[in-house]
């Protein structure tokens, strides 16, 4: 029954009912907790979907969105009294061509501008991104076979990210797992100024929280993330979020004082640290959360101002390496997002209330035309 109602759930809403609205912690290159060895917790994706229909629902949800049309409704109702023969003026086929030609062709065009959505989707799913791979570990993924779509659900979202494993092997795996996978497929990063050795090209939908992502001069942030350190000296980094607010100024983000240090792979394999962040929000100003350095024993407190964002840019600065604490849906970009709005002209909106003012005006007459009728007719001398 649960099952039934996660299938719908995914058929007729376009973004999944967050669940992991509570406070989170991330370790990295830490060994999990013994409350989080059996129940480790199910982070969203990064795979997005903005598209507003899915194969399986493009046909109900689309029907249901034309008939919220009450011209549509008037028409549907005309078409049902041709068929009683007492009341027919003509032939019920010719009106429900018609109506259906109208309805399939709107169909067909919602179609088409939603398959441009789809395309959108998934080349920002598909993107490009350098995570620390080889053997390193990331603790937080949940194993591969617990996050790939089963039944149905391949068809609801095909583009998921869920079947590969990316950015550091799956816990308990085979330490060559990560090079024989076939999906997806690792190339090595060598056209960096810092060693890259240890990085790996993989897709945004592979990325998930916990992951070690570099990021170089220009390219997109693929989750938020807690910056770790920058090519400048004192950690500090530029990103642009014309995406995110609509401003062309470069906004300073800055690394925390204990992370300064680490400027290649080799240390971030070696760094050992836990970063509690805040639950999912809305919020693009705020952040909070901690960072706790386990060799040192020391948290430093975490901000805005060392979160990078989904959909910013990188500018002004060489490169910058960070930890990705929200991804997909939970990122304050998509949250912001919301659903896809339907398309309500003026006209149309005024149109129903023209359609539905003479519906009642034509049902009110009729029916005191036959109340009348009824009252003439029952007279005996009638």
């Amino acid at each position: 029954m649960s099952r039934a109602r996660s299938l719908l759930a995914r058929l007729f809403s376009r973004r999944r009912t967050n669940t992991h609205g509570h406070e989170r912690s991330i370790y990295v290159n830490t060994p999990l907790p013994a409350s989080h060895t059996d129940s480790l917790p199910h982070y969203a994706p990064n795979h997005i979907r903005t598209a507003k229909y899915t194969v399986l629902s493009f046909v109900p949800k689309n029907l249901l969105e034309q008939f919220r049309r009450a011209a549509n409704i008037y028409f549907l109702f005309l078409l049902i009294l041709q068929f009683i023969p007492a009341v027919t003026t003509g032939l019920p086929g010719l009106s429900a061509l018609a109506l259906f030609t109208i309805i399939a062709l709107t169909m067909i065009k919602d179609g088409y501008e939603d398959s441009k959505r789809s395309a959108s989707d998934r080349e920002a799913n598909r993107a490009r991104a350098v995570v620390l791979g080889q053997e390193w570990v990331n603790v937080n993924k949940a194993p591969a076979h617990a996050m790939r779509p089963r039944g149905l659900m391949r068809l609801v979202g095909s583009d998921s990210g869920a079947g590969g494993s990316v950015g550091g092997a799956v816990p308990g795996a085979a330490p060559q797992a990560v090079h024989t996978r076939t999906q997806p497929q690792f190339d090595i990063v060598r056209d960096m100024d810092i060693d890259g050795d240890s990085w790996a090209i993989t897709e945004w939908r592979h990325i998930h929280v916990g992951d070690i992502v570099l990021l170089r001069e220009g390219d997109s942030v693929p989750a938020d993330l807690v910056l770790l350190g920058s090519s400048d000296p004192d950690g500090t980094c530029f990103v642009e979020t014309k995406n995110l607010d609509g401003e062309t100024n470069l906004k300073s983000k800055h690394a925390p004082a204990a992370t300064l240090h680490m400027t290649c792979p080799q240390q971030l394999s070696a760094f050992r640290c836990i970063i509690d962040a805040e639950p999912p929000s809305t919020l693009l100003y705020s952040f909070k959360g901690s960072i706790q350095i386990i060799d040192s024993n020391d948290r430093d407190p975490l901000g805005v101002d060392n979160l990078l964002l989904r959909g910013s840019v990188l500018r002004n600065t060489q490169w910058v390496t960070g930890v990705v604490v929200f991804t997909g849906d939970e990122t304050k970009i998509m949250m912001n997002a919301g659903e896809t709005p339907s398309k309500r002209s003026r006209i149309e909106r005024m149109m129903n209330y023209q359609v539905m003012s003479q519906f009642a005006l034509l049902f009110a007459l009729c029916l005191l035309s036959a109340i009348l009728g009824g009252v003439y007719y029952s007279r005996a001398n009638s």
